[in-house]
């Protein structure tokens, strides 16, 4: 278990709508966690993720997911998943913020996403069973 208090409310130098929620040093290899807010009536435009496979669950509001292959609509409890290297579009078409959770396989997309101010538990780079 990886023990972690993130700090989500004030993040130096955060931009845009994405945060990273795993902090640097973390034991996870192959997945990033990552907080997407949109505001009510915004749109995040097509965009891919690389070779970034995701998953998305909401959180809050109600989003709207678009691919080439159709659309799934993302509320609270409901999960999306997109194939690495598919362009995705998202849109909040409701009236309150929406916000989503997705859990990416790392690629060069991750890498390059801000991330939380965390403490962890101290067993950041040790291998736990």
């Amino acid at each position: 278990m990886f023990g972690i208090s993130i700090d989500t409310t004030h993040t130096p130098g955060a931009r845009g709508h994405a945060l990273r929620l795993d902090p640097e040093g973390s034991p996870f290899r192959t997945l990033a966690a990552v907080r997407i807010q949109i505001p009510a009536g915004g749109t995040i435009p097509a965009h891919t993720h690389g070779a970034s496979e995701l998953l998305l669950t909401g959180l809050a509001g109600v989003v709207t997911a678009s691919c080439g292959c159709g659309s799934k609509t993302v509320a609270p409890g409901t999960l999306a998943m997109l194939p690495a290297g598919k362009e995705l579009t998202l849109t909040n078409t409701g009236h309150e913020d929406a916000t989503l959770l997705a859990v990416f396989s790392q690629s060069e997309f991750t890498e390059n996403l801000p991330r939380a101010g965390a403490q962890g538990c101290g067993c950041q780079g040790r291998h736990h069973a």
